[in-house]
């Protein structure tokens, strides 16, 4: 995927690492620490490079059985801690600069979302659909927030966003839930499927939630796209494109392509 970079591209050299079938699928990011990269390898190995492309040190915390599932890993950083979650149910904490396991827990069912950090804690969304605030110290768990679960798989990947003092995510059957971040109270909901989609959650694709000003953007393959009240969780406006990709705001305009390849110009405000 693209990451932002503000600088000359200019090749110094690269790094092969064990090959991933489901690349398009998982979508897997590195994670960018002071001039330092961190990634994974196809048998959950994490490894830490610095810019000339040195190996300052590379761990792998599952046993036989977890390698031979191929976990997938999410990343992200509160200071010198490296948090991880991933899909075989684990999540623990890593000392970034030494490679050190600091804690590590088990969840009742594999996480399905990016991560989010706020203050000293960390929020995370399972399969079950459920969003779980963990404190970063000893990955204790804080509250919870249960939505409502499909009863199938779905592919699609859960996005979480946070707002001054609230977090939002869609879930598996798309509905936007908003929660505050300190209670795990839940703000407002709104559902943008019919009943029907919870059997059949593999077929919705739904594209990452983007936050600009007030308002959340998102689209899916479903032929909508939606601007929301952050306030309220009431739609503003409902627009026919359909597109699982991450759309882009730029000043008054949002920018998505759609799923037959058209490049959409759309009005933010109508």
């Amino acid at each position: 995927g693209e990451l932002a970079y503000e600088g000359i591209l200019e090749k110094i050299g690269k790094y092969n690492f064990s090959k991933f079938n489901d690349f398009d699928f998982i979508n897997p990011s590195p994670l960018f620490y002071n001039k330092n990269l961190v990634f994974y390898d196809n048998n959950g190995k994490i490894t830490l490079y610095d810019e000339n492309q040195k190996i300052l040190w590379k761990n792998n915390f599952y046993n036989k059985s977890e390698k031979k599932i191929k976990p997938r890993l999410n990343f992200a950083a509160k200071n010198n801690i490296l948090i991880v979650t991933d899909d075989v149910a684990k999540y623990y904490a890593i000392d970034i600069d030494t490679g050190e396991l600091l804690w590590t827990k088990t969840n009742i069912v594999p996480f399905n979302s990016n991560i989010k950090i706020k203050d000293n804690f960390f929020y995370v969304v399972d399969y079950k659909n459920i969003l779980r605030c963990i404190s970063i110290k000893d990955g204790s768990e804080i509250w919870n927030l249960k939505t409502e679960e499909s009863l199938t798989r779905s592919s699609t990947r859960i996005s979480t966003v946070i707002k001054n003092e609230n977090i939002y995510f869609n879930n598996t059957i798309g509905d936007i839930t908003a929660v505050n971040l300190k209670s795990g109270r839940l703000i407002w909901q709104l559902p943008t499927q019919s009943n029907n989609i919870s059997k059949n959650a593999f077929q919705l694709s739904n594209s990452e939630l983007v936050i600009n000003e007030n308002t959340i953007f998102f689209s899916n393959n479903k032929n909508e796209f939606y601007s929301i009240d952050t306030a309220t969780g009431l739609i503003n406006w409902k627009t026919k494109i359909s597109s699982d990709l991450k759309p882009v705001v730029i000043g008054k305009l949002i920018i998505t392509i759609s799923e037959k390849g058209y490049l959409y110009i759309i009005d933010k405000k109508s």
